[in-house]
């Protein structure tokens, strides 16, 4: 795979041929998508063309990072699939996932001096992979965060601390890193060494973990027929960013697809990961842009803002968003045994604002009955249109 790229110009120069507009790379099951976003961008800087990669179906333990601009991943399988099984530990067939184990609240030994709360670890809540260029494209892949799901072999292969004993693993005192708002509030539990282990789906060992993190860089981008799958904060954008999915599933539970990017949501399933523990809840969005559109109709009819003038004033003005989140077409559900193990009902809240300001629009959206908690929103400016499922024969929600 490291000599790909030398190939393809070597060719090119002697054989005297035109480079297409798109080269494909292909990446076997057992081979590292890393090496081919390697080749991806040597190719891009000498060419100045964008690249497909092809990735065979199966498990990639990796951490990844997207710098490659107009950069496509795609299921090489004719048939594929975003499908789960045995409580999200497995994939099925002609399936790609792509996963990484990282979460807050613990110091791990392979992250060598990169101090994971806060400081130099800037990866956006430990993204598995992050995207940080425009025109990123990703087709029927999955991507995942084991840290809420299960054990993974990389996982149990590497040693880990509370993060409030980093020193012990980076040797350097760390408590300078954080402020005191930052201080982590809890010791962590010590987590379970055996591989898939699902015990960590427990509320016990929840903490930030994200699939797939967008940075302002990464405008224009898309995922088509995906599956976003974490537990706290799952998918993340920037301000800046703007993200369009299309079809697919993004799974998580608490206030699992946040930030201030432009995110549009079409025809997917909104999955709501909870158990049967008391007291799990799932929050779908949490929100940070404030809507310019919205802000300003309040300023023109006072009467009619559900905030005040004075709390308006009060939005910085880097936190304005032409659109901020926008779901339509899509459907509330939750999580059967295939994709977690014992499965919760707990209602569904559809957000709540990362900052108050921060809003969120729901439009032909579909639950079926009990799903929705009656009390779907708890601050913020924000709107929706639900409509539940024809099979419960119920009239419109407003």
């Amino acid at each position: 795979m490291k000599h790909f790229s030398i190939v393809i110009l070597l060719l090119s120069l002697c054989l005297g041929l035109q480079a297409q507009e798109r080269i494909t790379l292909h990446v076997k099951n057992g081979e590292k998508i890393a090496d081919a976003i390697r080749t991806a961008w040597q190719i891009g800087q000498n060419t100045g063309y964008a690249c497909t990669i092809l990735i065979e179906p199966g498990t990639y333990e990796e951490e990844l990072t997207i710098v490659v601009p107009n950069l496509t991943l795609k299921n090489a399988s004719p048939a594929p699939s975003i499908r789960m099984k045995n409580g999200g530990v497995d994939i099925c067939e002609n399936a790609v996932r792509i996963t990484w184990y990282y979460g807050h609240g613990y110091q791990y030994a392979s992250m060598g001096e990169q101090f994971n709360y806060g400081g130099s670890r800037a990866r956006r809540w430990n993204a598995s992979v992050l995207v940080c260029a425009p025109g990123f494209t990703a087709e029927d892949i999955i991507f995942e965060n084991s840290f809420n799901m299960y054990v993974s072999s990389r996982e149990a292969a590497d040693r880990m601390v509370d993060i409030t004993r980093a020193e012990e693993l980076c040797g350097q005192d760390m408590s300078a890193y954080w402020s005191e708002k930052e201080r982590p509030k809890r010791l962590m539990p010590e987590r379970p060494k055996t591989i898939g282990s699902t015990e960590v789906q427990n509320r016990l060992y929840r903490e930030r973990a994200s699939a797939i993190s967008f940075t302002s860089e990464a405008r224009n981008c898309t995922l088509k027929n995906c599956r976003v799958i974490g537990r706290q904060d799952a998918f993340y954008g920037d301000h800046g960013a703007s993200v369009v999915i299309e079809g697919g599933a993004l799974c998580g539970a608490v206030d699992y697809i946040f930030g201030g990017s432009e995110l549009t949501v079409k025809n997917a399933e909104l999955v709501a990961m909870v158990n049967t523990e008391k007291g799990d809840k799932c929050y779908i969005s949490a929100a940070r842009g404030a809507n310019r559109a919205t802000v300003a109709a309040c300023r023109k009819h006072p009467k009619k803002s559900p905030v005040s003038m004075a709390a308006l004033d009060s939005i910085p003005a880097d936190e304005y968003v032409e659109q901020g989140m926008l779901f339509t077409g899509c459907t509330v559900r939750f999580a059967t045994e295939d994709e977690l193990v014992n499965p919760g009902s707990e209602p569904v809240y559809l957000g709540r604002p990362w900052r108050w300001w921060g809003e969120t629009t729901f439009r032909k959206t579909r639950a079926k009955k009990g799903v929705l908690a009656q009390e779907r929103w708890s601050l913020g400016l924000t709107k929706g249109h639900i409509a539940p499922w024809s099979i419960d024969k119920q009239t419109k929600q407003k």
